[in-house]
C-alpha cells in the first residue's frame, strides 16, 4: 500500500477505473487524476455500475485517494461563441454529475479563452458558467479547482490577480478551490526556484487567492523558458525548474495535505522515476 505523501500522477482509465487504482500502486503514488470521458471528444461516457464499484473496491484495497477528475479539453465555460458556450456548459454538467457517480471529490478545470471578445467579457461568461453550476457541484459534492495557466493568448488564469477578480463576480465563489500548476505559473512569470521567490510567489498567491483554497497542484516541470507562456510539460529535473523547488514544496508544511500530481510525459516508467524524485526531495 502507498505511503501518504500525497503524490501521485494522471493515470489512463483505458484498462477500466479499477485498473487506475492498481497502477498508481506499481509506479509508487497515493493519488491520481483522471479524465472521466474522452478529453478530445463531446460524446460523454457512461459507466456500468459493476465498474464503479470494481473502483471503489480497489480504491479501498489500495488507498489510493484522492483521485480527481481534469475536464474535457473541449469544454470552453467563458466562450464568446453562443453555441460552444452552451455546449460547454452542458459538457460539464455532465462531468460533475460522472464525478459524483464516480465518488471523485474535486474536478480541475480550465478557465476558457475569452477570444472574439475582452477580458472582462470572458470573466463575466465563466462566473455565469461557475454560478450556474455551483448548486449542482454542491448536491453531488463534487468540488471545482480552477487551474493556474499558462497565460497564452487570450485565454484567461494566466495571473493569480484574476481569481479576485473572477471572485467578485460569484456570490457563492467561496466553494471554488484552486489548483496550481508549477509549469504554468513559472511560464506565466511566477519564479519559484529559490527560496526568496518561492516565498515571495507563494505570499502573493496567498494574498490573492488564499492559500486555504488550494487542493491540488501539478508538478510540472517545463521546456519552455520564464515568462514564455509556452505550455509545455516536461519531466522533473529535465527542465527549467531545476530541483530545489521540489524540495521546497515537499518539506512546506502548509503542503502537506494538498495532492501534488503529476501530468509529465513519456509513460509510466517516466512517471515512477518523477515520483521517486519527489520521494527523494521529501527525505
Amino acid at each position: 500500500m502507498p505511503d501518504r505523501l500525497h503524490i501521485g500522477a494522471h493515470l489512463s482509465t483505458a484498462a477500466g477505473l479499477a485498473a487506475v487504482c492498481r497502477t498508481a500502486v506499481e509506479i509508487g503514488a497515493s493519488c491520481a487524476q483522471i479524465f472521466t470521458s474522452s478529453p478530445q471528444q463531446w460524446r460523454a461516457k457512461s459507466y456500468a455500475q459493476a465498474d464503479i464499484e470494481a473502483f471503489h473496491a480497489a480504491q479501498a484495497e489500495t488507498g489510493v485517494t484522492p483521485v480527481v477528475a481534469h475536464e474535457s479539453y473541449l469544454i470552453n465555460l467563458a466562450s464568446s461563441d453562443p453555441a460552444l458556450l452552451e455546449k460547454s456548459r452542458d459538457a460539464f454538467d455532465e462531468e460533475l454529475r460522472r464525478c459524483g457517480q464516480l465518488g471523485l471529490p474535486a474536478v480541475v478545470l480550465h478557465w476558457g479563452s475569452y477570444k472574439g471578445g475582452t477580458l472582462d467579457e470572458g470573466l463575466d461568461r465563466l462566473a455565469e458558467s461557475l454560478t450556474r453550476c455551483l448548486p449542482l457541484a454542491d448536491d453531488l459534492g463534487v468540488q471545482m479547482l480552477l487551474e493556474t495557466t499558462a497565460g497564452q493568448g487570450a485565454y484567461l488564469g494566466g495571473d493569480f490577480g484574476q481569481y479576485p477578480r473572477l471572485f467578485d463576480r460569484i456570490p457563492a465563489h467561496e466553494k471554488l478551490g484552486a489548483c496550481l500548476d508549477l509549469c504554468h505559473i513559472f511560464v506565466a512569470g511566477y519564479d519559484m526556484r529559490d527560496p526568496v521567490g518561492y516565498a515571495a510567489v507563494w505570499d502573493d498567491f496567498d494574498r490573492t487567492v488564499g492559500i486555504h483554497r488550494l487542493h491540488a497542484l501539478h508538478m510540472n516541470d517545463t521546456e519552455k523558458a520564464l515568462g514564455s507562456h509556452g505550455d509545455r510539460h516536461a519531466n522533473l529535473g529535465t527542465g527549467n525548474l531545476g530541483t530545489e523547488i521540489y524540495r521546497l514544496l515537499m518539506h512546506d508544511p502548509r503542503l502537506t495535505d494538498v495532492p501534488k500530481i503529476l501530468e509529465t510525459p513519456n509513460g509510466l516508467e517516466a512517471l515512477a522515476a518523477d515520483l521517486r524524485t519527489l520521494r527523494e526531495a521529501a527525505v
